[in-house]
């Protein structure tokens, strides 16, 4: 189990000195699993607060023997100020987080320019922040907050989507909106310096 009173010692917790690459809402596991596949380089660490899904994504794990891999059950929010030191991640990504809808809710959203800003300070120099919605108004307000991170630039440019890419694997949400006609919005954001 990661500790969640202080930064986390990635070297000690994998065992090596690797790029740590962060998955906020990993769902059952795809995209995550699919990085750690993709990327053996890299130590992968997930962090969920949905049971099924991290016992689906343990199951896979133990089955496809990933010793890149750790999850983490803790809410999100709180967990990336305290568990990782500044600069100290790689690769951070958030897959078609909930968006909340309803404008009284809105304030529950996870992207907003608090949380970016967290964020991007825990990202290396180079470092990439990947976002992925499927919910128009919700990628709008991604968008413009990410646009707003002075730690942030946008690979497509300020004011612009990437293109969907073919890197990661669909998620569960991913397929449910694109089943319903919906576009896929994705975000691709470089840490300065």
């Amino acid at each position: 189990m990661i500790p969640d009173d202080g930064p986390l010692d990635a070297a000690k917790t994998f065992g090596r000195h690797a790029p740590l690459m962060l998955e906020i809402g990993f769902g059952t596991g795809n995209a995550l699993l699919r990085f750690a596949q993709d990327h053996p380089e890299a130590d992968c660490l997930g962090i969920e607060v949905y049971q099924p899904g991290i016992g689906s994504a343990l199951r896979e794990i133990h089955a496809q023997g990933l010793r890149n891999v750790r999850l983490v059950e803790t809410d999100a929010r709180t967990a990336v100020a305290s568990m990782f030191a500044e600069q100290a991640l790689a690769h951070v990504q958030i897959l078609f987080p909930d968006p909340w809808p309803k404008r009284r809710h809105r304030k529950r959203r996870l992207i907003q320019s608090d949380y970016v800003a967290l964020i991007a300070s825990k990202l290396q120099g180079g470092g990439e922040l990947r976002l992925a919605t499927d919910h128009a108004p919700y990628a709008e307000d991604m968008l413009k907050v990410c646009d707003a991170e002075p730690l942030l630039i946008n690979h497509s440019g300020a004011g612009h989507f990437a293109q969907t890419s073919e890197d990661r694997p669909k998620t569960r949400f991913e397929q449910r909106g694109e089943a319903l006609g919906n576009r896929i919005f994705e975000l691709r954001f470089r840490r300065t310096g």
